[in-house]
């Protein structure tokens, strides 16, 4: 067996390498920036109007410089892999609103569950309600029950952080 086409193989998979991780280098920091751009956006617009100060991974909302909730950002599994979920909690301990912020669910099905309409139910329910028809005020979506129950799981993980 000859060792040319070994060593040729070993140098470019390391030149590859290299020029990887240059890319990732060059490109992590803005990637970042619009991750956390895209945080913001979606406080705003759980907590229209609020200023955030951000302390131990807990947003804190004010409005007129008083304090009018939390936002949790939580990071559960869901169907297909990890999802972030950010969770707006009203002073008064019910919900304010709930965005995903990353997902990789399945596109019709799954991506359902992280559709504005359907987070919409989650607004003004208590912890004690968080839990699936009939027992709780959450509608699963069928087909979707992994993810459904994923955004579940972030919210009540979120509300006992808060």
């Amino acid at each position: 067996m000859e060792a040319k086409p070994i060593i040729a193989l070993t140098l470019i998979c390391a030149l590859w390498g290299m020029v990887l991780g240059f890319v990732h280098q060059l490109t992590e920091a803005k990637i970042k920036e619009a991750e956390q751009k895209e945080k913001e956006k979606q406080l705003l617009q759980i907590f229209p109007g609020c200023t955030f100060e951000e302390e131990n991974g807990i947003y804190y909302c004010y409005s007129e410089n008083q304090l009018v909730g939390k936002a949790v950002e939580v990071q559960v599994r869901g169907y297909g892999g990890p999802m972030k979920v950010l969770v707006g909690i009203r002073i008064d301990n019910t919900i304010q609103g709930v965005r995903v912020l990353s997902h990789n669910e399945t596109r019709g099905i799954g991506t359902k569950a992280t559709d504005p309409e359907y987070l919409a139910q989650y607004e003004g329910l208590a912890y004690e309600q968080l839990a699936f028809r009939p027992e709780g005020e959450v509608e699963a979506i069928t087909g979707a029950t992994i993810t459904s129950t994923a955004i579940l799981q972030a919210v009540r993980e979120a509300m006992q952080h808060a």
